[in-house]
């Protein structure tokens, strides 16, 4: 563990993280006097521009850091992890053990912490206007059949399905945040598993805030800079203090050292979030594994918004990450896919979060201010399968090999043979990736 009660080093930690897909993390009462929506994200007052601004919360990221390094340890050798995941009654919780490498970092108990997160502020480069906004979001209400243990959708009198409509305020996809992390008396090993976590971001592998699992929190981490601060050599004991600038990557290659030397090279077999799942197999279609799609717009696509013709972000027209999940979702319904299978897929109230996880579908093209995306427009998005099995994966893959019809027949103006006239969209994966041991080593 690591003593505070002198001066060794501090090492600095800034970057630029950039929203892929907009974040969500609620701001409740407390935001009510900033903010006009019913569902307000955390905001802060700037006094210097007067405005209530968003901001991550250091907690968020920091909470984000912490499990993303125990994944990491613990995937390479759960022997070596922290117990935190545990049962609390059975005193499993932050074991605060000397050689817990995570507690060292983040604190427990016995000892703090040797990592201070700051909050992170919009970025100068953002501006400070346009960067909230509400979007709708309809989950169909279900139920499980007694006698077939499957799904069934709820109707009302007329056939119509039914559903929940609710708005939540969102923070608008491509809007910048700095980030800023000090480590003190912390070791090389320490500081390369912190940016090693940060560019799990990139891998779309970790995410923030609420919603995730329907778009929200994909982000992008950029502009990354180390910086050590130790005591100079002075004969006159002035506590000067130099300032050493040094290459991330540097650090990578010592975090993967320390993981190379704990890994004991055991297959975990279970599947809970806090490893990464098959790591150490060949399988491609088995694990945690991101896919990188490109969409294809073979009608036009528009779905309605709150007071806007279609669904945009920052006024760019976009297929939300909880349309497309909900498609998957109620196709497997629809095939007589039985609920347990669908929970462990898509998570309920009574098992885990979905292991299914979806981003916006957005398009690079010039077309904001339209009321559609436009037929032959390409959209790129990410699907995230969070410890999946191959079957699992195999299940959506074949829905989206398929031309597909994502929204309902009255939006997508279905006629009575069964066209639609909007909304057919196609798929085409085009990169895959999976968290395994030999290639994240070799990085």
């Amino acid at each position: 563990m690591s003593r505070f009660d002198t001066f060794q080093n501090r090492w600095q930690i800034t970057a630029t993280l950039t929203l892929v897909t907009p974040l969500r993390i609620g701001g409740g009462q407390n935001a009510g006097a900033y903010s006009m929506s019913q569902t307000p994200v955390l905001l802060s007052y700037n006094a210097q521009s007067k405005t209530a601004e968003p901001y991550i919360p250091g907690s968020s990221l920091k909470g984000v850091l912490r499990s993303t390094v125990e994944r990491m340890v613990r995937t390479f050798n759960e022997n070596e992890s922290c117990m935190g995941v545990g049962d609390r009654k059975a005193g499993k919780v932050l074991c605060g053990s000397m050689t817990c490498i995570s507690c060292s970092i983040f604190g427990s108990q016995n000892t703090g912490a040797s990592i201070r997160v700051q909050d992170a502020h919009v970025s100068n480069d953002a501006g400070n206007l346009g960067m909230l906004e509400e979007r709708p979001h309809c989950a169909t209400k279900y139920r499980i059949n007694n006698n077939t243990e499957e799904y069934e959708v709820i109707t009302d009198n007329k056939g119509k399905p039914k559903s929940t409509p609710r708005f939540e305020e969102v923070i608008a996809a491509n809007t910048s945040f700095n980030l800023a992390v000090n480590l003190d008396n912390a070791t090389e090993t320490d500081v390369g598993l912190i940016v090693l976590a940060l560019n799990e971001f990139n891998h779309k592998r970790c995410y923030l805030g609420g919603g995730a699992s329907r778009g929200y929190g994909f982000a992008d981490v950029d502009r990354l800079r180390v910086t050590r601060r130790t005591v100079a050599d002075d004969e006159d004991f002035l506590f000067n203090v130099d300032s050493e600038q040094i290459d991330p990557y540097q650090f990578c290659d010592a975090a993967r050292r320390y993981l190379a030397k704990i890994n004991d090279g055991k297959e975990v077999s279970r599947r809970d979030f806090d490893v990464y799942y098959k790591a150490y197999s060949n399988d491609r279609l088995e694990g945690n594994i991101v896919v990188k799609y490109d969409v294809e717009t073979l009608t036009d696509f528009q779905m309605p918004g709150i007071d806007e013709a279609t669904v945009t972000n920052m006024g760019v027209p976009v297929i939300p990450g909880s349309t497309i999940k909900g498609f998957l979702r109620h196709t497997l319904i629809e095939s007589g896919t039985s609920s347990g299978v669908i929970d462990d897929m898509f998570g309920s109230k009574n098992t885990h979060r979905s292991r299914v996880i979806v981003s916006d579908a957005f398009s690079m093209d010039d077309f904001a201010g339209r009321d559609v995306i436009p037929q032959g427009t390409h959209l790129s998005m990410w699907i995230a399968f969070d410890n999946v099995t191959k079957e699992q994966l195999l299940q959506i893959s074949d829905i989206m090999e398929s031309k597909c019809r994502i929204t309902g027949k009255r939006v997508a103006n279905v006629d009575r043979s069964g066209n639609a006239s909007k909304n057919m969209v196609e798929f085409e994966a085009t990169e895959v990736q999976k968290f395994q041991i030999e290639e994240f080593l070799a990085e």
